[in-house]
């Protein structure tokens, strides 16, 4: 069953406002393509296409169209982990290092000088577990930041380009290695803190993927498919998208120096083209907006999808509740606190799950305490709010053009015309 009928447009008057908004982000030129689709109580009750699969074809954007999902790969990876857990595979305090031995020995990075190479480490006082990788406060880094020397490291260790830093690192989910090996390559490079004291984005939910193949025996695409995708009818979610689907891969757009939109090519728009060697639980997933829909669905009913209990409600709630130590949320937590009031005040009240950010207190958004979510690099998003019962989806795919670009769609942006489009009736 589908949620997300291919070819049925569904848009209220009282959505207008959000349907105006995502248009202007084409006008614009701000992105290619968005599709956006609104869930609230059982049924979908918005859902629009705008702009172009293809532009410089003149080929529209379409609901079933595949979109490179990134980041958003991470909340389905912990639910896999998590699977696990529930059948008693490991402790969520167990140390990595009980299954992944090379993670036995961390060092954490005192000091870095670029120019001759000389790194000063200290010895760690705690190991990394496995709730470290879930809420990214093992350490490991991306290497996104090159003003930071952890980060300035990782790109001379990890090949990393220091232009247009964020690009390079999305190209880097595209390894040419097993996860096995990338795996021991990443556990000799040192830590950005000692682990659980601060929140820091880095390569957590990889590792986690690589744990999910050694407990479970299998390959984490196959796994995926067999206890996710394929009992939710997510025909279309993979670590790649097979040749005879090529025609409704979206294509992704950046801005040229000018500020002129254009086609990304290279790495991101081509390697998703063809079965990876390195399945990677941090960004590797492509996905349509009706397949991310029933993960979404499945979640806010409790791990039920269409009479199936797909996972437990204990799993899902263990999954959705905050895990940061006691007194801390998601800004205190940051190693690099945020300066600009506005971000302040709009990752005020949130504090980390396993594999999502929830919100745990009021803050400016219109959505519930509970509400979780996640993003993709791309400026693909997704928000679950029980209390509400509402899901919003946004799929494009726009990459900045530089690493002082921030995403054209924030969720600022949306957050309160979902929810006036959802209560405010015209």
């Amino acid at each position: 069953m589908k949620i997300i009928n291919r070819d049925e447009i569904i848009t209220p008057d009282s959505f207008s406002s959000l349907s105006l908004k995502l248009q202007k982000f084409i006008d614009d030129g701000d992105t290619g393509s968005i599709l956006c689709a609104v869930y609230h109580k059982d049924k979908i009750v918005y859902s629009n296409k705008f702009g172009w699969k293809d532009k410089e074809n003149q080929m529209p954007i379409a609901f079933g169209d595949i979109f490179r999902i990134y980041s958003m790969t991470k909340p389905i990876v912990s639910l896999a982990a998590l699977i696990l857990h529930a059948e008693g595979k490991y402790e969520l305090d167990d140390p990595i290092s009980n299954y992944l031995p090379e993670f036995k020995s961390m060092k954490i990075l005192k000091s870095y000088n670029p120019e001759t190479g000389e790194i000063e480490t200290t010895d760690t006082n705690n190991q990394i577990t496995i709730k470290h990788l879930f809420t990214h406060t093992s350490g490991i880094s991306y290497g996104m930041y090159p003003g930071m020397p952890i980060d300035k490291f990782y790109g001379k260790e990890l090949g990393y380009s220091d232009e247009y830093r964020m690009k390079s690192v999305a190209e880097a989910f595209h390894q040419k290695i097993q996860l096995e090996e990338f795996s021991k390559q990443l556990a000799e490079l040192p830590l950005t803190f000692e682990s659980g004291k601060y929140w820091w984005y880095g390569w957590n939910h990889d590792i986690l993927g690589l744990l999910i193949e050694k407990l479970s025996n299998t390959k984490l695409d196959v796994f995926l498919r067999e206890r996710i995708f394929n009992k939710l009818g997510m025909k279309d979610t993979d670590f790649y998208v097979p040749k005879e689907k090529w025609d409704r891969l979206t294509k992704v757009y950046t801005k040229d120096t000018e500020g002129n939109l254009l086609e990304l090519r290279g790495i991101i728009a081509d390697e998703f083209k063809y079965k990876p060697i390195f399945f990677s639980g941090g960004g590797g997933l492509v996905s349509t907006l009706d397949d991310f829909m029933k993960f979404c669905v499945m979640m806010l009913n409790g791990g039920t999808y269409e009479d199936q209990q797909i996972v437990s409600e204990k799993t899902v709630e263990l999954m959705i509740s905050d895990h940061l130590p006691a007194g801390r949320d998601f800004i205190d937590m940051q190693i690099v606190k945020p300066e600009d009031p506005e971000i302040i005040k709009q990752n005020e009240g949130f504090g980390v799950g396993l594999g999502v950010l929830v919100k745990t207190g009021e803050n400016m958004w219109a959505s519930g305490i509970g509400e979780y979510g996640w993003d993709g690099v791309l400026n693909t998003t997704f928000r679950v709010d029980p209390a509400n019962q509402v899901i919003m989806l946004l799929m494009t795919q726009y990459l900045p053009v530089d690493d002082l670009s921030v995403q054209p769609i924030l969720y600022s942006d949306l957050n309160p015309l979902v929810y006036e489009g959802i209560y405010n009736p015209k």
